[in-house]
């Protein structure tokens, strides 16, 4: 018999707060002015608009931009989302945002994905080139050169998203991206208020962007029409409402920008593109997106076999049983956390397809050169860009 007891349990699940998905957790680095709560070059973690509120990151003038970007965010991701946020001085150029970011990004040990850069200087700039904010392209260099350091020194994959600062408002000033390498960035055009509004805003919605990736996986689209409109009512480029604007000219130069679809009510982005040339095998954001997950769980698996011990045959080459080992686990951990997660694609109609594939030389002196060499190959989805169909009658069944 048990002596008598009083037993409570404690209850979970009621703050809120949800899974992030680890694939796209967003960091802000934004203009912000410092108030009693709120300190710049500090960094925070918030999980809804609240707690940001908290902080002192309120909607008055001084922060108003940094207030907008988060509460879109999180109108368009949810609570619950992780965020993380860094204030800057107003008097720092874009180009030091970005410079900036590295602080930001160290602190997240890894966590986070994408870098959306907030720029409201304290005297907004008038100067433009080629339709946009003069020494833009060194901008986009700047960040996707911060990009790859993350990813191939710290195997950090990171993207930045980038306002269109000061876009013109005409198609044919921009230059855009048809000989550019900028395949970490992405580059938006659009806003949720009007350029002449109280607040004149020479930016973008990129808040809704990060969100709308922070809550997606990794292979879709975020202008996937099946996922629904964006919550925002309306999205002006310049002083024009997006629905009475030709955005082809900007989405053939490389710009995200928003869109409306025939039949369709609310607003979409046009498509998720990269900073780059068609030809890159990362112009999509998919694309990009998609190798760097793989690029990460491959490296912490190859990493399980850092100074281990091989059999080896004649010439110092490795046992095709070793190499097949690690070809398996390789596949296997891609298959588990992608492929079974609907993230790559697979071949229904071929037995044992993952849409991963592993190849480990076995023609290298390993005894010699102590390296251990392959190829790593996974299988991206394809995506509807163009339906064409034809429509007609019939008189059969």
């Amino acid at each position: 018999m048990a002596k008598p007891s009083v037993n409570i349990g404690f209850e979970n699940g009621n703050l809120g707060v949800v899974a992030t998905n680890p694939d796209g957790i967003c960091g802000i680095v934004a203009s912000a002015v410092a108030n009693g709560t709120f300190a710049l070059n500090t960094v925070y973690t918030v999980f809804n608009l609240k707690e940001a509120e908290t902080l002192g990151i309120i909607g008055g003038i001084s922060n108003y931009e940094l207030h907008k970007t988060i509460k879109e965010f999180y109108d368009e991701a949810g609570d619950g989302t992780e965020l993380w946020i860094y204030g800057v001085a107003k008097t720092r150029t874009l180009d030091q945002l970005v410079t900036d970011s590295e602080t930001l990004l160290a602190a997240s040990n890894r966590r986070i994905r994408f870098v959306i850069l907030k720029y409201a200087p304290s005297v907004a700039e008038t100067v433009i080139t080629a339709g946009i904010r003069t020494g833009f392209p060194a901008t986009l260099a700047a960040a996707q050169a911060m990009a790859e350091d993350f990813t191939n020194n710290k195997i950090h994959p990171v993207n930045f998203i980038i306002e269109g600062y000061n876009y013109s408002g005409v198609p044919g000033d921009l230059i855009g991206f048809s000989a550019a390498t900028t395949n970490r960035v992405r580059v938006l055009i659009g806003d949720t208020e009007k350029r002449t509004g109280v607040t004149a805003s020479k930016g973008a919605a990129v808040g809704i962007y990060g969100a709308r990736l922070a809550k997606n996986q990794v292979h879709v689209n975020a202008g996937r029409v099946k996922d629904g409109a964006l919550k925002p009512l309306e999205f002006f480029i310049v002083d024009t409402p997006v629905e009475q604007v030709n955005v082809d000219p900007l989405y053939d130069k490389g710009f995200n920008t928003f869109v409306t679809h025939v039949g369709k009510s609310g607003y979409y982005f046009v498509d998720d593109l990269m900073a780059c040339t068609v030809e890159d095998d990362y112009h999509y954001g998919p694309q990009r997106r998609v190798i760097d997950k793989a690029f990460v769980l491959a490296n912490a698996t190859l990493t399980n076999y850092t100074l281990d011990d091989f059999n080896l045959l004649d010439g110092g080459k490795l046992s095709p049983i070793d190499a097949r080992t690690i070809e398996a686990e390789i596949e296997r951990v891609i298959a588990q956390e992608m492929s079974a997660k609907g993230e790559l694609s697979v071949d229904v109609t071929k037995a044992n397809d993952t849409g991963v594939q592993a190849l480990v030389d076995t023609t290298n002196n390993v005894a010699t050169t102590g390296k251990i060499q392959g190829k790593i190959k996974v299988k991206p989805k394809g995506y509807g860009r163009y339906l064409e169909f034809t429509i007609g009658f019939t008189l059969n069944s």
